[in-house]
């Protein structure tokens, strides 16, 4: 049998619509599509007509959806809203682009915006919200910033057993294992504050590293008290004018209860390590003690 060749009228996809007594619509992602009966023409370019449908297809598949009602949510999931008839991203009321937060806990949590000119952030630092002034947050996180002293240490979403709610954050950080102020990335570049792995030293400004003080106080000869916080250095500058300084003090980087940043088991100066409370003291400490108390109980006796 010849392939039968096709008319001046035949549509070059092959697209053959039914009757439009016998067309139905059907609902996809608030998209309606007509169900059509497709007919490709056999023969030797047959493969050219498919891959043409399928382009199309896709092409249609990527267009804006449109909508009637101005402000509205378009679609929870993909935090989008009606502007001029047409779904658009909620950062794009701002100029911005959807991005990646460095937080994982920010991330999963919300909607995160920004571009050149602004870092990349939870959408309601650059006061992107929902139409009723609500952040782009998921209920789970929500529920947890809200009611975290009741909910702390429990699981926060149903979905997710290893997520926890540590400090107000639906969090699944490898820092729930870890101690305060350690390295926490495989770079070593990110450290553990608040049991989020981040690096602190870009929440003043995106170029600024962590490192850490040196035990020897190069000025003085002691011990120094920097070498248990948390220090930054501007990896901008020449690497000679490069300097390891105290986070605190020169670009005051907190945690949340706006104290320093401990670098709990860090070694420091005389074999000693940084404690919880950001002194360098010695484990063997408390036991040093006792045994200084036993010859005065002796003489008591």
């Amino acid at each position: 049998m010849k392939p039968r060749k096709l008319s001046a009228h035949t549509s070059p996809f092959g697209i053959i619509p039914q009757s439009s007594s016998s067309t139905s619509w059907t609902s996809s992602s608030s998209r309606f599509w007509p169900t059509m009966r497709f007919r490709f023409p056999l023969g030797a370019n047959s493969s050219r007509y498919i891959f043409t449908y399928i382009y199309v297809i896709l092409i249609a598949g990527t267009t804006s959806e449109t909508c009637s009602k101005e402000g509205t949510i378009c679609s929870e999931n993909n935090a989008s809203v009606c502007r001029n008839g047409t779904c658009i991203s909620a950062c794009s009321l701002r100029g911005m682009r959807e991005c990646q937060c460095d937080a994982e806990e920010d991330n999963y949590c919300y909607l995160c915006c920004g571009n050149a000119d602004h870092q990349c952030l939870p959408a309601h630092h650059h006061n992107i919200l929902r139409p009723n002034g609500e952040r782009w947050e998921r209920e789970a996180c929500s529920r947890c910033r809200m009611h975290g002293a009741e909910l702390e240490g429990l699981p926060c979403d149903d979905t997710d057993s290893a997520r926890l709610c540590i400090t107000g954050r639906c969090s699944n950080s490898v820092c729930h294992t870890r101690q305060p102020g350690s390295f926490c990335d495989r770079k070593m570049e990110k450290i553990c504050v608040d049991n989020t792995c981040e690096n602190p030293c870009a929440r003043f400004a995106p170029h600024l590293m962590v490192c850490d003080c040196p035990a020897i106080d190069q000025d003085t000869g002691f011990a120094s008290e920097d070498r248990c916080q948390l220090c930054c250095y501007d990896f901008n500058l020449k690497p000679a004018n490069r300097r390891c300084q105290n986070a605190y003090r020169k670009y005051k980087v907190m945690d949340l209860f706006q104290k320093p940043i401990w670098r709990v088991g860090l070694e420091c100066a005389g074999g000693k390590t940084c404690n919880k409370y950001g002194v360098c003291a010695s484990c063997t400490l408390k036991y040093t003690g006792l045994l200084l108390l036993i010859p005065l109980l002796l003489r008591v006796i």
